[in-house]
């Protein structure tokens, strides 16, 4: 809403409607020593054009992912998207985040959301999907508090292979709750030790977390784990990247309970890491403890289709006492993108674009492997992206590569065990050969000292 200063004539008339002749008298209650008896020390406004200029000049620093080759990945990936995708959202009746409450007059936004939801479904093997989340951290979040509260058990184990990022949310908002989180430690081969998880898996553990595709890219042990889990009476919340569940097993196929992730690389924008889209899934027996909607299909007195919210839990809507969540803003329109995204690939395109991945990943891994100085310590199964190992700083390398026009991927030293000269590697299909190689021609020219005129 823009700011539309008042009048003279407009303060006037409302000290008037109030019975009072000036400013001062309206803020007469206060007490003297703290009210300021000087004009604020402001500089003087700006215009309208002005402030565009200003704007648009500092605009002009940034690089773009259109001017940058982004092998950035770690939750947040730069991928190919149909101008269908904008070309839909940007209709008008479409651009809204919010969930419609007259679902008579909002039957288009109810069948996007329903299909959004089926289609999650579909990915993950589980019953039922909500509608739906502010990113894949949040919907963690959420997915083990349903499991704490089903388990009556106030324990929580995370692996040391998760998204650090989405650890930090989770244990930011378990603090308020009196939860206390257990680390389950990372493997030799990059993945969590399935003889250490055993270890943690404690009678007073309501839920474990597994992260496939995990941080670093590799294929965990599912089944496994899984296995322990289900031994040790702990529930399972699998963490993914959906685009990988094209290739691999569904959550549903080794007992998870609950499925969450991030949708962003289904047709949003990289932008500066936002907005993004979290999803939520999970079997027949906990859809009423899920935040969030839940939207039906019906029939209406004459036949026809029709689409209603059928399930809310939110405080807004239901007795707060039994309410499950107050997240409230439903990421409609990056939904409505998702759900266009994957109308058009179908399951066909899925199955495609989930290959792809897995070649660019297989030619990143084949190029790395010609470069001297560059090792990749991890050899498992891996998707969309790799650990490389450098014999020199990987910030280094970052800010050499940026100079280049190449986002070069992110540090991880003092994650999961990694040093200062491990570097997590993305690769989407959108990368191309010849991106690939000039990448492993800037890491020889790097680790070769070139850079540096050695």
């Amino acid at each position: 809403m823009p700011y539309v200063p008042h009048s003279p004539a407009d303060i006037r008339a409302m000290l008037e409607t109030m019975g009072l002749d000036s400013i001062d008298e309206l803020f007469a209650h206060l007490p003297a020593e703290i009210r300021l008896r000087r004009p604020l020390d402001l500089p003087d406004g700006l215009t309208e054009e002005e402030v565009r200029r200003y704007f648009l000049g500092a605009a002009r620093q940034n690089r773009g992912m259109g001017e940058l080759v982004s092998f950035l990945g770690g939750g947040v990936y730069d991928s190919v998207i149909p101008a269908a995708c904008d070309a839909i959202v940007s209709r008008s009746e479409f651009l809204t985040a919010y969930t419609p409450y007259q679902p008579e007059v909002s039957q288009g936004t109810l069948q996007a959301i329903y299909e959004w939801q089926s289609s999650i479904c579909r990915l993950t093997g589980l019953d039922v999907a909500n509608a739906s989340m502010y990113d894949g951290a949040t919907a963690l979040t959420e997915a083990l508090s349903v499991l704490i509260g089903v388990k009556r058990r106030r324990k929580i184990v995370l692996p040391e292979t998760l998204n650090p990022r989405w650890r930090r949310v989770v244990t930011t908002a378990m603090r308020g709750e009196g939860v206390k989180i257990v680390t389950a430690p990372i493997g030799p081969d990059g993945t969590t030790d399935p003889a250490d998880l055993a270890k943690v898996l404690t009678d007073d553990v309501a839920a474990f977390v597994i992260p496939n595709p995990n941080y670093l890219g590799l294929v965990e042990p599912v089944d496994e784990l899984a296995g322990l889990c289900a031994d040790a009476g702990v529930g399972v919340v699998a963490a993914v990247n959906p685009v990988s569940l094209s290739v691999l097993k569904a959550p549903a196929e080794y007992g998870a309970d609950l499925a969450v992730g991030e949708a962003q690389p289904f047709g949003i924008p990289a932008s500066w890491g936002g907005p993004l889209l979290g999803f939520l899934a999970c079997t027949d027996q906990h859809k009423r403890r899920i935040p969030g909607r839940i939207v039906g299909r019906t029939k209406d007195n004459r036949g026809n289709d029709g689409y209603v919210l059928t399930l809310q839990t939110r405080e807004q809507h239901i007795r707060r006492e039994k309410a499950t969540s107050n997240i409230c803003s439903n990421q409609g329109l990056n939904a409505l993108r998702a759900t266009v995204y994957l109308g058009l690939l179908g399951a066909g395109g899925l199955a495609e674009l989930g290959a792809a991945n897995l070649t660019r990943c297989a030619a990143l891994r084949d190029r790395i492997g010609q470069v001297t100085g560059a090792t990749l310590p991890f050899a498992g199964p891996a998707f969309n992206e790799l650990v490389v190992r450098l014999d020199r700083p990987a910030a280094d390398f970052k800010t050499f590569a940026h100079q280049h026009g190449v986002l070069a991927g992110i540090p991880l030293q003092g994650i999961a065990g990694c040093g200062e000269g491990d570097l997590l590697v993305s690769v989407t299909e959108k990368r191309t050969a010849a991106e690939i190689d000039r990448y492993g021609d800037l890491l020889t020219e790097f680790l070769s000292g070139k850079e540096a005129g050695q």
